[in-house]
């Protein structure tokens, strides 16, 4: 069954361990995991999808569930910041064949995966709070398209198992928001971002489903498809948005999504 959805962001600015080195800091966002942490421990799951939006991917949907995980922070100066990660085994392949029933997929087995740093940002982030180390398969969902991504979700709950369940969308929002940002300033960058905590608030893609294409293209995101399929895990049930801020031009937001009534 699953016990919880999480947003997070995965800018490597957001570890402490890394904001150190420029001075720079994201107190909205820890502050709002740190609020958190307590609650966390009682929906941590055994097994972990994380949909990384970076990840290494073929053009079809693959959910990638090797012996191990393992990644670092070294190319931000942080080596210390390390990850290791059991991948879900039988589970994991039980999670495909379901996904697969679906949209069009194929499972990647290898011994190891190097993580990326998207994926390495939340997952320590989030270990500390969920007191555990569940084992994981990943996925990288740029390879299905928005409305894709929320039936993915919708899909994903119906996924039946004896062991806990939780899915980590990792993702940034619009990268366009400020003069200073990555990608330059766009003012949809704005646009694309309240629509978003729209969506989020009231568990429901209209928000963003109602935007003009071209609005989401300009405002430079790389996380929207991890967010719609936290909606669409939701089916509807409440999403509790913790923080949103973008203090370098490109937004931030966690929310988490809590199942642990599911079954009950």
């Amino acid at each position: 069954m699953w016990t919880m959805g999480f947003l997070l962001p995965h800018a490597p600015i957001l570890v402490p361990e890394v904001a150190a080195r420029s001075g720079s800091g994201t107190a909205k966002t820890l502050e709002g995991l740190r609020s958190v942490g307590g609650r966390l421990k009682e929906l941590a799951p055994d097994h972990i999808l994380l949909l990384d939006p970076h990840a290494v991917s073929d053009r079809t949907f693959t959910v990638v569930n090797p012996g191990s995980f393992v990644g670092d922070l070294g190319d931000f100066g942080a080596r210390s910041v390390s990850i290791t990660l059991e991948g879900a085994a039988e589970e994991g392949e039980r999670l495909f064949e379901h996904i697969s029933s679906f949209i069009p997929s194929s499972s990647y087995r290898p011994s190891k995966v190097d993580l990326d740093y998207a994926a390495v940002v939340p997952l320590h982030l989030l270990g500390p709070l969920l007191g555990k180390t569940p084992s994981m398969v990943l996925a990288n969902p740029t390879t299905i398209d928005y409305r894709q991504a929320f039936e993915l979700g919708r899909h994903l709950r119906k996924f039946v198992s004896r062991r806990k369940w939780g899915l980590v969308a990792s993702g940034d929002l619009s990268h366009r928001l400020t003069r200073n940002a990555p990608s330059g300033f766009h003012p949809d960058g704005r646009v694309l971002d309240e629509a978003i905590v729209e969506a989020l608030k009231r568990s429901s893609p209209d928000p963003v489903f109602s935007l003009p294409d071209q609005v989401i293209r300009n405002a430079g995101e790389c996380g929207l498809r991890s967010v719609l399929a936290l909606i669409g895990l939701s089916m509807s049930g409440p999403i509790e948005v913790i923080s949103y801020e973008f203090p370098f031009g490109v937004g931030y937001a966690t929310a988490l999504l809590d199942l642990s009534g599911e079954g009950k």
